[in-house]
């Protein structure tokens, strides 16, 4: 008998154990999602620029904050902002805005990053990256797909890294959003 009650014990404190871990998840999807602009707001004035129409994290290996994508209009078009945090540095980017149907994917439905209109190689130590695109007029919407590949300077982990949105399909964790003037 006691060895059944000591069983039923074990079994609750790993059933709480793991329902602990969940609602430590679940807060930091929140939190991700209360920081993003939904299309057509401006910025919050945490960047000091009213042109800002999307901002949130740059998620490196799914759920690690290794940045943060900004879009901007600035005189008519899209300009997208790549900046890491303090540990991070980024070594390659790959930018789509368009309309998503011009996205470029596989049979399977997976982005074609190496088809991305814009990309670059950066060197060692770079924390910014800005790509100019093309123009917007006010109520016009575009899809993004901002991905990099960056580097933990800390640990010397490298990473691929989407900004955070929703997912583009497939197989893969890749992720777009929609930004609208």
């Amino acid at each position: 008998m006691k060895s059944k009650i000591t069983l039923f014990f074990l079994a609750t404190l790993v059933m709480l154990s793991c329902s602990k871990d969940n609602s430590i998840e679940q807060e930091t999807f929140t939190e991700t999602i209360d920081r993003r602009l939904e299309p057509g707001d401006i910025d919050d004035g945490t960047n000091g620029d009213p042109n800002v129409i999307y901002e949130d994290f740059l998620l490196a290996g799914q759920n690690m904050d290794s940045g943060t994508v900004t879009v901007t209009v600035e005189g008519g078009n899209v300009v997208v902002n790549y900046s890491t945090n303090q540990d991070w540095v980024i070594t390659e980017t790959h930018l789509f805005v368009g309309d998503i149907n011009d996205l470029p994917t596989n049979g399977g439905g997976n982005p074609r990053i190496g088809h991305f209109p814009f990309s670059g190689e950066h060197t060692n130590g770079t924390t910014d990256v800005t790509y100019t695109t093309l123009g917007i007029e006010e109520g016009d919407c575009v899809y993004i797909a901002a991905h990099a590949v960056v580097t933990n300077i800390i640990t010397g982990e490298t990473e691929t890294a989407w900004a955070n949105g929703d997912p583009i399909g497939g197989n893969s964790w890749a992720m777009g959003f929609e930004a609208c003037y």
